[in-house]
């Protein structure tokens, strides 16, 4: 199954990379960690529990950090085992500096268990919400060893830059446009698309975004036809 994604943090990619290499930052951020213990130079034994279906269970392996090149790349190796069977995975995660913040890009491969015992758009869903749940307490993380003052400071001044920017945009052209960005608005407010922004399934990405409207409609639809369907069988043949 492949992954990938991004992130963005309020922190230079100095800042973030140590506190991806900081064991005690990880313990916090690492949703439902229970051990994390270095076994040498970047290769760690972890135990951690997943309580979200279908990935639900303990989960035991080695995590191997390799070919780093600070502070803009590593390699990630997973190497271990499930109650649904052995785990293996491998990827490449990408530190990209953008003003003041930091956009964290991780891409690889994931297999958990047989094949095919798991359904992979539930097990890609499942996996991009832990990820997303890490990033957040990454954040929390980066608050708590950012002092305020330099919070305020960086927020200063990329507010200054993006005014600066605005007032250079000719009044005939679109400010995204001029920007270099993509100029994707994002879509109607509907419930659906509230719901995948307060849960960031999509990374403040609108396309993202809207993938994920169109995959929680398609989802719900085909729960909405299997429930009928059960329905059916249980009424009373004349």
């Amino acid at each position: 199954m492949d992954v990938e994604g991004a992130y963005t943090l309020q922190a230079t990619p100095e800042e973030v990379w140590k506190c991806l290499m900081d064991q005690q930052i990880l313990r916090q951020a690492l949703p439902g960690v229970e051990h994390l213990e270095a076994l040498g130079e970047n290769r760690y034994a972890i135990r951690l529990v997943v309580r979200q279906a279908p990935l639900r269970g303990s989960y035991e392996g080695i995590v191997t950090i390799s070919d780093q090149e600070y502070p803009h790349c590593y390699r990630i190796t997973v190497e271990g085992e499930s109650r649904h069977g052995p785990v293996r995975g491998e990827g490449w995660v990408r530190l990209l500096r953008r003003e003041h913040n930091t956009v964290v890009s991780y891409q690889g491969v994931l297999n958990v268990g047989r094949a095919g015992l798991l359904p992979t758009p539930v097990l890609r869903g499942t996996t991009k919400m832990l990820i997303q749940q890490f990033f957040l307490g990454l954040a929390d993380q980066l608050r708590v060893m950012r002092p305020p003052e330099i919070e305020e400071s960086a927020e200063l001044a990329a507010q200054a830059n993006r005014t600066g920017a605005q007032c250079q945009t000719p009044a005939w052209q679109p400010r995204a446009a001029a920007a270099g960005e993509s100029g994707l608005q994002r879509g109607p407010a509907t419930p659906l698309h509230t719901l995948v922004r307060r849960l960031h399934l999509g990374g403040g990405d609108p396309q993202a975004e809207e993938r994920w409207v169109q995959a929680i409609r398609r989802t719900a639809m085909l729960a909405a036809l299997l429930l009928l369907v059960w329905v059916g069988t249980k009424l009373p043949r004349r």
